[in-house]
């Protein structure tokens, strides 16, 4: 079975539930991780965006 060469022989004993358990934590974890990701991806655009129009007004006023 292919099964039993990807998955070492410890793993094995592992019944169902806890499997769907680790699987769950892990999806939990990475979405989490992920949201970090876009929050801090999302804070600096919103930064850039400023910054951006910060200049154009500048530069529409002639000071810049």
């Amino acid at each position: 079975m292919i099964l039993s060469t990807i998955i070492p022989e410890s793993l094995q004993s592992i019944d169902s539930m806890t499997w769907i358990i680790l699987l769950s934590a892990a999806a939990i974890i990475a979405f989490i991780l992920f949201a970090k990701a876009i929050k801090l991806t999302l804070k600096l655009a919103v930064i850039a965006v400023m910054l951006l129009l910060i200049a154009y007004f500048l530069r529409q006023a002639g000071l810049f």
